[in-house]
């Protein structure tokens, strides 16, 4: 009769997934993080209208800077703007400014300088859309939109699709 060699003991300990891969989301977070898409989406709120439309966030690098007394690294972090040649001297002189609102929005300091490169930039279109001034024609909509919708008892109700159909006809 064989003897089966005996198998040697399992080593390993069943993880989760999640468990498995949080060091390498880790290291994505922070290299594709919050700071970079959040710069990204509130980036008109901090530069405002004229350099929204003459500049372009393009990355974030981040510099080693010291070590602190726990042996981890600090970090300096530089955001990198493209900014069309026009505005790149006007742009220069806000940065600090600019700085100072990303910073003010995170809390601490998230960003050290600024990085520009002159790189035209696309105007975009961010022209807000204009109200109907004409009140003539925005009443004499209103009431035909009333006459439309059946007797409301609910006054809100009522308000709120008179509303929808004002800003039905406006788009057209």
């Amino acid at each position: 009769m064989k003897v089966k060699p005996e198998k040697p003991n399992r080593n390993f300990v069943p993880v989760s997934i999640a468990d498995s891969l949080k060091t390498i989301n880790n290291k994505f977070l922070y290299k594709y993080g919050k700071l970079d898409f959040t710069i990204h989406s509130k980036w008109a709120d901090i530069v405002g209208k004229f350099f929204v439309n003459h500049s372009e966030p393009q990355k974030i690098t981040s510099v080693a800077n010291s070590v602190n007394d726990s042996g981890e690294t600090i970090y300096d972090r530089y955001l990198h703007v493209n900014v069309s040649p026009a505005a790149a001297l006007e742009f220069q002189h806000f940065q600090d400014k600019i700085i100072e609102k990303i910073n003010s929005y995170f809390g601490y300091k998230a960003i050290k300088g600024v990085k520009i490169y002159q790189h035209f930039q696309q105007k975009r279109n961010t022209q807000e859309v204009k109200k109907n001034l004409n009140l003539i024609t925005r009443e004499k909509n209103k009431s035909e939109i009333k006459k439309s919708t059946p007797n409301l008892s609910n006054k809100n109700l009522e308000e709120s699709i008179v509303n929808l159909g004002l800003s039905i006809t406006n788009e057209e």
